[in-house]
This record gives C-alpha cells, structure tokens and sequence, in this order.
C-alpha cells in the first residue's frame, strides 16, 4: 500500500549551529529526536556559513552529502586528498569517520541508521513543461523523499496531483512488497527544476 502527502516549510525544524543553520525536512519516526540520536533516517539542508566546517562524529549511522549551491571538498580520516563535490553531485560516507568540509555551501544531508535502514540520493532536472517518472515500492518497506531544491514543480502520483513551490517536500512510503507505482514530475514554472529524491530502505527484520 502506498501512501503520501505534501510537506512545506512550514512543517521543517530549523537550528542553529556554529557554522550556520540546519533545515530538517524530515525524520523517522516523527517523535525522533536528532539530539537524541534515536532516529531511523533524517532528511536536512544546511547553509554552511564558514570556510572550514568539522563534521559531527555520528558512528551509528551512514551519511550522503550534496552541495546544492557551491562546491564543497570533503576530507576523511585527515586525508590531505579531497574528494570534491560540485553543485547537486552526491558522495556517501561513514558517520563514524572523522571528516571536515571546505567551502561556504548549501547542502543537502541523507542520514541512515546501521542496521535499520540504507538510502539512496540522486538529484534531478526538469525543464520547464518536461516530463520525468520516477518508480516507488518493491520488495522492502521503503520512503522516497522528493525536495524541490529551486523551481516548481507539479507531482503526480496514483491520479492524485500537487504542486510543490521551491523548498516544497513530498514523502512517499510503502509497506514491504507493495506493487510499484509511477510518480510523475514535471517542470511547472518558468525555470527548470531541480529535485533532490532520497529513497530509503528498510531491512526486512525492522
């Protein structure tokens, strides 16, 4: 069984940090706390406000990043070699590693815990008036996470239809061998689109 709904900014828990704010688009479950580590997954966006940043020592979880305005460098475990990330590329990692940034961004923040869950991210654009599908369900209970970074974007999905305005989230979830269903994007406003879609998988035991 498939079942979604539209989720605005209004909805999102904003914090402040050292570095800059942090946007929470969306945890599981909805009780989680992010301070409590006590969440199966948490879908944020950052703005990153200094040159040099120190990522959070989170080892019971494993992490995507993508820098959705600017170029970010990651550094691992005091690597001297960056792995580089240009704007919408995504690079996973281990939250147990000591890791660092460079570069003043706004990223976008995937985290899954070990054992319970694994994700995936993949950005996409939609010209204005395009079409693009996307496919949720399967044989594992999952979520897909579609946030419209910039742009307007109208949704489809089962005959039922929204519009998502930028920063606009839509969250989709399924029960374990759910039949796939067609989600449909298209290019709504007078720009292309650029999504972020995150789909996560739960482990048939959770």
């Amino acid at each position: 069984m498939m079942k979604w709904k539209k989720i605005t900014p209004r909805e999102f828990v904003i914090t402040r940090w050292s570095g800059g704010k942090t946007t929470q688009i969306a945890i599981d479950p909805p009780e989680a706390d992010y301070a409590d580590r006590n969440f199966h997954f948490r879908l944020s966006s950052a703005t990153v406000e200094q040159e040099n940043s120190e990522f959070t020592v989170l080892p019971d979880y494993d992490r995507i990043i993508a820098p959705i305005r600017g170029e970010l460098s990651l550094y691992y475990n005091k690597s001297a070699r960056p792995v580089v990330l240009h704007e919408l590329e995504c690079a996973a990692f281990d939250g147990a590693w000591n890791t660092r940034s460079r570069g003043r961004v706004i990223d976008y923040n995937l985290m899954t815990r070990k054992g319970v869950c694994s994700g995936s991210t993949f950005a996409l654009m939609v010209g204005v008036g395009q079409t693009a599908s996307l496919s949720a369900g399967g044989r594992d209970r999952g979520v897909m996470l579609i946030w419209c970074a910039a742009g307007t974007a109208g949704i489809s999905v089962s005959g039922e239809t929204a519009l998502l305005s930028p920063r606009d989230a839509a969250r989709l979830d399924w029960d374990a061998g759910s039949a796939p269903e067609e989600i449909i994007l298209r290019g709504a406003g007078e720009e292309p689109v650029r999504i972020m879609v995150a789909r996560v998988s739960f482990l048939s035991s959770v």
